[in-house]
């Protein structure tokens, strides 16, 4: 075995290392970008998508279908390798986006939340794939399935997201991307590559990343690697047990050009191990993904074509005892989940006044998991076989009637059909849960539709204005749905409770309104996006009179009358003089629970945001004050803690040598703050600096070093 990590260390360093720097002998590339924005819809109308500026971002963050349907809260992540180096995993990206919050149960585990919905709620796209946890906690969420090096792109949509870019969930969508097939453009062959690395004393972590290929105008091959590894991250008080993290990524990319197609295949694999979550009551042992996609762009004569074909396969093994003392029985739990999906769309000018979309999505899942006593060798499943298959369809119709007045409107429908086959393994303590279960039918099939209308006025070149509403229905999940007996499995909660699945279960339906305005002038930008959102049948885990070990009640997943959530996003930036700029914004989203009279579980506190940059030649500098406060509406059914507020001064530098060399640095809570984000787990690893039952402190003081070097 120890040979074996010797192997594939070597593997996974030494050859995306070797790579790159061959490849960086070809000739040099332009210089990386310093401001992207979204692109503009083809239609005539001068409707303008908000601007965002980031950092270091070299693709667009949406094809110009995406943008020409994108809502105006629609906003790029800064992907800079500033950014990336001081973050552990690919959610750590999206911490400053307004209306977005990343729940944590350990440093590759970001659940992303978006105006107070998070999981299954936000749809979240990878490289144009829709992922499953194989975890029945959550552990790898959707993002985990691509590491910070090889994000090339990342988008947030809040508010009311159109229904092309939607389906099956209540809130907006988040779209990830990696580096397209790249060709060239004139008979040259063309040789790219970039390479890759940061340092962080948080964890004594760091990354490597290394990507390069070949192209000449009609064929393109790239490689794209990385590592990703740290140890248990220190705190004002100590360590964080069972918080380090050791992962890779290799992908491949294949692209053709053939007359008016543009067709892409790639392949690609994660691996990782011993990467704990001191949140939940296991770490990851081992976590294999494997996936092989293909795509294709097409231009007719009466619109653009694009499609989408993938299969995304998750092996997940946990354990109770690789990172952490046992406090109890060893045991291991493996798991399986399979995605196979396919999706197409047309885009269709009708004349010059309309756009319309068509397109429809077949999104197939395969889930199976169950736990083993390591003693005794019993074995208990958690799902079996159990699948749930979309079948998505929706037309859009998109009119800009003048240069300034733009409507949209959209329909969506989703059939999700669920089912499990019968508990064959169970523990003899379960056996009148399984009885109850395989006397069922588990089949089960919803229709849903999604409804969406938005208007959007832009009088001038220095404001937008936009209201739009959205009906979005999401069908329960595997976990909701068919766990048959009580277990700790909750999606990632990390409330220390023991959840029980329900059959009869409804979806979900939210309606949300969003008003969104956009100002700028010579020196200065503004927005401010105020929502509203109240969901009907909203799932959530609620007290039955069954008690679990620890005597407290067990939650069963129930529909809920009635939730609401509402609050606002805003923001400003100022250029002060030629070197000198100041920007702020703030997220605030409060939820009231109609039928428990207080608040969901889990919800972000006021969050504010000021940065003051500096930019003088090569220079670049930043100082960082970030403002949480207090989060006093908490879920009483859940045991929710109550957090106090807290404020960190970051600081940050960058300087570029050359147009192909860049290397940054900067230290995170200069003053060592201790605090605990509202959205971190509670610990459940013993023998820690932290004690069991407290809410996992954030990171102290430390420092970041990053290089990006692309040729």
């Amino acid at each position: 075995m120890k040979g074996k990590g010797i192997a594939m260390f070597s593997i996974s360093y030494v050859v995306p290392v070797t790579l790159g720097l061959l490849l960086a002998s070809g000739r040099l590339l332009s210089a990386q970008t310093n401001t992207v924005t979204q692109p503009q819809p083809s239609s005539r109308a001068a409707v303008k998508m908000a601007e965002v500026v980031v950092k270091g971002q070299r693709e667009p963050a949406l094809t110009e279908t995406e943008a020409a349907v994108a809502p105006l809260t629609t906003r790029n992540v800064d992907i800079s390798p500033e950014a990336k180096g001081r973050v552990t995993d690919s959610a750590g990206l999206l911490r400053n986006v307004p209306g977005t919050a990343v729940i944590r149960n350990g440093p590759q585990t970001g659940i992303v939340q978006l105006h107070g919905m998070h999981n299954d709620r936000v749809k979240i796209l990878v490289d144009g794939m829709t992922i499953t946890p194989a975890c029945p906690n959550h552990m790898d969420p959707p993002l985990h399935a691509i590491n910070v090096p090889n994000v090339a792109a990342m988008t947030v949509m809040s508010g009311v997201t159109p229904v092309s870019l939607g389906g099956d969930s209540t809130a907006g969508t988040v779209v990830v991307k990696a580096a397209p097939p790249q060709f060239a453009k004139d008979e040259k062959l063309r040789l790219f590559s970039n390479i890759t690395s940061s340092y962080a004393s948080r964890d004594d972590g760091w990354t490597v990343g290394a990507a390069g290929g070949v192209a000449n105008q009609f064929l393109s091959g790239s490689y794209h690697g990385s590592w990703v590894k740290g140890g248990d991250y220190r705190f004002p008080g100590g360590f964080v047990r069972a918080s380090g993290y050791d992962s890779m990524e290799h992908d491949l990319l294949l692209g053709f050009k053939t007359g008016p197609s543009i067709w892409g295949l790639d392949v690609g694999m994660t691996r990782m191990r011993n990467t704990g979550t001191p949140a939940l009551g296991m770490d990851i042992a081992e976590d294999d993904g494997k996936r092989v996609g293909m795509r294709n762009t097409t231009e007719l004569d009466f619109g653009t074509l694009e499609s989408r074909f993938y299969y995304h396969h998750t092996d997940h093994l946990m354990d109770n005892f690789s990172l952490r003392p046992v406090t109890g029985m060893r045991m291991i739990a493996p798991a399986i989940s399979r995605d196979t999906g396919f999706n197409i769309g047309l885009t269709m000018p009708c004349g010059e006044l309309h756009t319309v979309r068509v397109g429809t999505e077949f999104h197939l899942i395969t889930h199976s998991v169950y736990g083993q006593m390591l003693p005794s060798g019993m074995i208990q499943d958690t799902f079996s076989d159990a699948t749930r298959n979309r079948v998505g369809t929706y037309a859009e119709w998109q009119t800009d009637w003048t240069p300034e007045w733009r409507t949209q409107f959209g329909i969506r429908n989703d059939t999700v059909m669920s089912d499990a086959r019968n508990i064959d393994r169970f523990f003899a303590a379960n056996a009148a849960d399984r009885a109850r279960f395989n006397a069922r039918n588990h089949a089960s099939t919803d229709a849903n539709f999604d409804l969406t209308a938005s208007t959007r006025f832009a009088p001038d070149k220095e404001s937008a204005y936009e209201l739009g509403f959205a009906r979005k229905t999401r069908s329960p999940n595997i976990l909701e749905r068919f766990l048959w007996t009580p277990a700790s499995s909750s999606a990632g909660q990390s409330d220390g409770r023991t959840y029980f699945g329900n059959l009869d279960l409804e979806p979900e339906v939210a309606h949300t309104v969003s008003l969104s305005g956009d100002w700028r002038g010579d020196k200065w930008k503004a927005y401010v996006s105020p929502f509203y959102s109240f969901v009907s049948d909203y799932i959530q885990g609620t007290p039955i009179a069954r008690l679990d070990t620890a005597g407290l009640p067990v939650l069963q997943f129930r529909n809920m009358n009635r939730v609401d959530l509402y609050g606002a996003d805003a923001g400003a930036s100022y250029q002060i003089c030629e070197p000198f700029a100041v920007s702020a914004q703030v997220s605030y989203v409060r939820g009231d629970n109609h039928a428990t009279g207080d608040s969901p579980y889990r919800i972000a506190p006021l969050r504010g945001v000021i940065d003051f940059d500096h930019k003088w030649k090569r220079w670049e500098n930043q100082v960082e004050v970030v403002l949480v406060a207090r989060q006093g509406d908490v879920a009483q059914f859940n045991g929710e803690q109550k957090t106090p507020g807290y404020a960190l001064l970051n600081l940050r530098t960058g300087y570029r040598f050359t147009d192909w060399a860049l290397l940054t640095a900067g230290i995170e809570n200069i003053t060592d703050q201790s605090y605990a984000d509202h959205l971190n787990g509670i610990n459940r690893v013993a023998a820690s600096d932290v004690p069991v039952g407290v809410r996992l402190p954030s990171p102290g003081r430390f420092f970041f070093v990053a290089m990006n070097l692309t040729f």
